[in-house]
């Protein structure tokens, strides 16, 4: 018999609802951090601190031996509640409120599936690439890394495409909205299907049935008010995942526009992109 360390795949229950505990004790040590800036040094901001220190301890010993889907867990989570309660990012909200569920589960022997830690590292790479974004226009500056993380996010992996939509005029007719939609709704699926990452996947769970129904309520002739509260839908929802090509949304709708007959070279080319006005 061959004598040697040995790979752990299964977690025994009584450290699974261990971690579980730790993770509920270190989450409630976090939460009275919000609000307590870096500069307070009052006995009450001192003792949460400690508290959270403590707590925080307490929860990486918990990890500590488990097998790699439950580090892996306890990683993204721990990450996310960081950057929600002692930094006060909001964006990391969804994040940290899923892998609480997931940890929270483990109580009862349940442990996290694939697809459920694929979608917990989505968010949290999601949350990080919105932080990255919201604090450069706060402050007047964009790191290289937001940079090259604004060009290869969704709406801006085509250029062509890209180019051809945002030169267009921003007052558009029903025809051109649903387009628009349209367009960003192919842009998500087909960026998934090449080679998707965390924001076109966490867009393709919460923003693509929206683009969808919205596409299918489009297909009927709509009165302006009722197309101007799909637009401003559609500008709010596509906000956190659209990041390259924001202005995008940017629309005043008017009436139909009279428009050039669609040739059969026209619709061979460009699809069911309008035409352009006569």
């Amino acid at each position: 018999m061959a004598l040697g360390l040995t790979r752990r795949t299964r977690a025994h229950p009584v450290d699974l609802e261990n971690l579980a505990y730790a993770a509920h004790e270190f989450r409630e040590a976090l939460i009275p951090l919000q609000g307590i800036t870096p500069d307070r040094c009052d006995a009450a901001a001192t003792e949460f601190r400690d508290r959270a220190h403590h707590a925080e301890e307490r929860f990486f010993a918990a990890v500590a031996g488990l097998p790699r889907r439950e580090r892996t867990l306890a990683g993204h989570w721990e990450n996310a509640a960081v950057m929600r309660y002692r930094y006060g990012l909001e964006v990391f909200a969804r994040a940290e409120d899923l892998g609480a569920d997931m940890l929270a589960q483990l109580a009862t022997h349940r442990r996290p599936s694939l697809p459920a830690l694929i979608e917990l590292c989505d968010a949290c790479t999601h949350a990080r690439t919105l932080d990255q974004h919201q604090r450069p226009e706060m402050f007047g500056v964009i790191p290289r890394r937001s940079t090259r993380r604004l060009r290869t996010a969704p709406g801006d992996s085509a250029g062509i495409d890209h180019d051809r939509t945002t030169e267009r005029s921003c007052i558009v007719d029903q025809a051109e909205l649903r387009w628009r939609i349209r367009r960003d709704l192919t842009s998500l699926l087909v960026e998934n299907a090449i080679a998707g990452n965390g924001i076109t996947r966490e867009a393709e769970r919460h923003l693509v049935p929206w683009l969808k129904l919205a596409c299918e309520t489009l297909d009927s002739p709509m009165s302006i008010d009722g197309l101007e509260d799909v637009a401003a839908q559609w500008r709010e929802r596509r906000r956190p995942y659209m990041l390259a090509a924001a202005d995008r949304a940017d629309v005043i709708i008017v009436d139909p526009i009279p428009r050039q007959r669609a040739t059969l070279w026209w619709k061979l080319v460009h699809g069911d992109e309008p035409p352009p006005p006569l």
